[in-house]
């Protein structure tokens, strides 16, 4: 089969590598579709510390079963799944305290840039009928910003502000207005991307052409949001929301920053204000809740830039260049 090998800075290549053989517990997915995640541009820069070459990234991908294991139960042959990356070992503190997103021996399995996966059937997730591969390929990201929810429990009535309208800034978007909250002012510079976020109903800011300051103020009646999420993973948005959050309110930062970014914050701030910054890694028991959530979102207009197996790189360098939002790799 042939499969994207990233072996270092800039080096991605098609190869052909073996069709894995499943064990008794395993599960052969023929990919159908792979997202392209900002992480994997990070990887693909050298500056994402979690893996090392060579292996075949992507975590974002979608499937159907080919083979499975003597063993397996839960799903057979022809069976449309997602794929949940990740494998706590389930022996080191972190499991045995029931967070097992922070092992510290954590494996991942050779990625969706691929024909072929092999997974522990664990890791499958049946798809919703009538669900169309292409939408189920976000089920990874929807699930990352369901762990956001799980660890910020909005309360209904609140405002927010969302930086950043790529995929996870959508996505956060649309699952907030659901989740209770009743206004998300949303942030962000590119046009097309304006036009999306205020399609799935946010207020949309240009901080390049706007006061987004003054806009909070009167969105928020001189307060400020009680929420601000960063969706970028910015240095300058972790310190823009410290400043625009309300007093007790609560900045989360969502997006994955650059390993070497380091923001400014002056701690008398966070003090005199009160404030919350939180954080989330990974996205532990929520992928299943995922898959449901899929349906009810609106996720068609993040899709529409798409790419062959033999062109993963420059799938990659079109998410860096802003090409697309939710860009996906078909083999």
């Amino acid at each position: 089969m042939k499969a994207a090998m990233w072996r270092g800075v800039e080096e991605l290549h098609i190869e052909e590598v073996p069709v894995p053989t499943p064990g008794p517990l395993d599960v052969l997915v023929k990919v159908a579709a792979c997202g392209v995640c900002g992480t994997d541009v990070h990887i693909l820069e050298g500056k994402f510390p979690i893996f090392t070459p060579p292996r075949v990234i992507g975590h974002e991908y979608v499937g159907s079963v080919a083979a499975a294991g003597k063993d397996v139960t839960k799903v057979k042959v022809g069976d449309r799944v997602a794929v949940e990356q990740g494998l706590p070992c389930d022996r080191c503190y972190f499991c045995r305290d029931g967070r097992e997103h922070l092992c510290t021996g954590r494996y991942a399995h050779p990625g969706g840039f691929a024909d072929y996966t092999c997974v522990l059937e664990r890791m499958c997730h049946k798809l919703p009928d009538g669900l169309s591969f292409e939408i189920a390929a976000l089920a990874e990201p929807v699930a990352c910003v369901l762990r956001v929810m799980d660890l910020t429990q909005v309360r209904s009535g609140d405002i927010a502000l969302v930086q950043g309208g790529g995929t996870i800034g959508l996505i956060m978007t649309q699952v907030l207005l659901h989740g209770g909250i009743t206004k998300v002012i949303l942030s962000e510079p590119v046009p097309h991307r304006r036009a999306l976020a205020k399609a799935v109903g946010a207020i949309v800011v240009d901080p390049k052409t706007e006061d987004l300051a003054a806009i909070l103020k009167k969105e928020t009646d001189g307060l400020g949001p009680e929420y601000v999420f960063d969706c970028v993973g910015h240095p300058s948005l972790l310190e823009e929301g410290i400043e625009l959050v309300q007093k007790g309110g609560t900045v989360f930062v969502v997006g994955v920053a650059d390993p070497a970014g380091v923001a400014s914050i002056r701690p008398y701030r966070l003090f005199e204000k009160e404030i919350r910054i939180k954080t989330s890694y990974m996205r532990p028991y929520t992928f299943a809740r995922a898959v449901r959530w899929l349906p009810h979102l609106n996720l068609r207009p993040l899709l529409g830039v798409e790419y062959p197996l033999a062109e993963t790189k420059a799938a990659i360098h079109a998410l860096r260049q802003s090409k697309g939002l939710k860009i996906l790799v078909k083999p």
